[in-house]
């Protein structure tokens, strides 16, 4: 079992350590094309949280510090990384979690969620990824649809 405030110190650390902002229970990374929006949100159901992800892209209005929910697209962090689904939902659990299990999560946000949401700044990287179809596993709303893809 993991306390609440060891959790959220633990989460944070990798984020702000990469220079992302935080604002509320959300980090930013404001990009050159994109604001990427790390949101951590809490279960109704269980003492665990979910990694929200939302990209607000630029060319489609201007803003400071969107909400995840507000963004063109959003994700949960598993859908990103379904290879990692347990890691993901077991490391963000207080009740099924321990230490161990957190440090786990600490280095895949740090080693692998970070650089891919650096890469989601650039607006390029973002089409290349719509075209391999590696954004269809989350909400893109129709205005980022046709931005990145064209159609």
């Amino acid at each position: 079992m993991i306390d609440k405030k060891t959790f959220k110190k633990a989460f944070a650390t990798p984020f702000e350590n990469a220079g992302f902002v935080k604002n509320g229970q959300s980090w930013y990374l404001d990009g050159k094309d994109a604001i990427i929006v790390v949101n951590l949100q809490k279960s109704d159901w269980e003492d665990m949280y979910y990694i929200n992800i939302g990209i607000w892209l630029k060319a489609l209005g201007e803003t400071s510090f969107p909400r995840e929910n507000q963004c063109h697209l959003m994700y949960r962090a598993e859908s990103l990384f379904p290879d990692n689904r347990e890691l993901l939902l077991l490391g963000c659990s207080l009740e099924k979690g321990n230490l161990q299990l957190l440090n786990d999560l600490t280095e895949f946000i740090q080693n692998q969620l970070i650089p891919l949401l650096q890469g989601f700044t650039n607006e390029n990287n973002l089409k290349v990824l719509m075209a391999q179809g590696k954004l269809n596993r989350g909400l893109v709303r129709l205005e980022a649809k046709w931005r990145l893809s064209g159609s």
